[in-house]
């Protein structure tokens, strides 16, 4: 008899389990079943090893969002130093090495420079309020009349093989500049900087077929066309790449606050392409869980390869999704940060 009970107890148990799980990963739409493969298992033990190894600690970039704060704690947790892959020109704003030529890269500069405004913020260093400014006019330097932040280097995508030629274009390089510019205009107020924003999400919301950088889910499925999405890589099919995506939401937000406190306009282009870039987000989580770690981006499904895992990306996954629920309070965003969380710290 008590036998007996606790077989009930155990296929109650399990059954509610496959309720949760089904309730968790719910969507309106029927495209939302996710399948792991067998072999997804082998890729997720490989990774999660790899992050044990590497002693990665995703905590230390962890905060609540502050649009005119110190940028997901770059101040203290990035530090930049001269090695064989990167220069520090005249000014001392980073060039990176690719292939044999030293160039500036607008994601780097634009890291580099929220870092120094961190650093002024967390230490009232003036030093470090001149490097930031410097940085920052650096980027209106390479900001083009299109108002796009090129990579004016050859760059070999690993999804296709295509090599892009200079002058190819990020959604990552144009919201990470807009996070940037945001906070250069709530310092020092110069409308040369609101000037650049805008241009930045003009060019940001330009369809790819355009030579920008927004694009569709229609490349999962025709369904999902109405579902935009911002490529750090632009590609045919699309990749989706997912840190990228969420880098740029950030930009959108801080521009949309600058917009709403600072700028006299009828609309709010910047909040109104976030609220869509978010409303995304929520719908397509799923499909970077792989069962245990989550991937990259979405080749696997896109260009029908195994998934790509970029074991630090794990943690910056957590902490972009931790960054836009501190300001959005959606608790999709939450719940991933959760479950991603759980997997490496198990």
């Amino acid at each position: 008899m008590k036998e007996r009970k606790i077989r009930i107890m155990v296929l109650l148990l399990g059954l509610v389990i496959v309720i949760i799980g089904k309730n968790y990963f719910k969507q309106a739409e029927p495209w939302s079943e996710i399948k792991h493969p067998l072999e997804y298992q082998h890729i997720v033990h490989r990774a999660l090893l790899e992050y044990k190894q590497s002693r990665i600690n995703y905590r230390t970039r962890q905060q609540n969002y502050d649009v005119f704060g110190d940028y997901l704690n770059y101040g203290i947790s990035k530090n930049y130093k001269e090695t064989k892959r990167m220069i520090f020109d005249e000014e001392a704003i980073p060039k990176v090495k690719y292939g044999e030529e030293f160039y500036y890269n607008p994601v780097t500069v634009s890291q580099y420079a929220l870092s120094k405004y961190g650093q002024y913020l967390r230490m009232g260093d003036e030093l470090s309020k001149e490097k930031f400014l410097i940085a920052v006019n650096k980027l209106l330097d390479m900001q083009d009349g299109s108002g796009a932040f090129r990579y004016f280097f050859p760059w070999k995508y690993y999804l296709t093989g295509e090599t892009f030629a200079p002058g190819w274009v990020s959604g990552m390089a144009q919201g990470q500049v807009l996070s940037v510019l945001s906070r250069a205009y709530f310092l020092t107020k110069d409308q040369k900087y609101l000037i650049a924003g805008n241009k930045a999400i003009e060019f940001l919301i330009t369809p790819v077929e355009k030579g920008g950088t927004m694009s569709t889910l229609e490349d999962l499925d025709v369904s999902l066309k109405r579902y935009i999405f911002f490529e750090e890589y632009v590609s045919s099919p699309n990749n989706y790449t997912l840190n990228g995506f969420m880098f740029t939401l950030l930009g959108l937000y801080d521009w949309s606050v600058v917009t709403k406190k600072y700028q006299n306009r009828e609309k709010n282009l910047a909040s109104s392409y976030f609220d869509s870039g978010i409303n995304t987000l929520i719908h397509i989580l799923p499909y970077y869980d792989i069962g245990g770690f989550s991937a990259y981006d979405l080749g696997h499904l896109t260009f029908h390869k195994k998934p790509h895992i970029g074991v630090r990306y794990h943690a910056v996954h957590i902490n972009l999704l931790h960054a836009l629920h501190s300001v959005t309070y959606n608790n999709k965003l939450k719940d991933f940060e959760t479950l991603w969380s759980s997997y490496i710290e198990k």
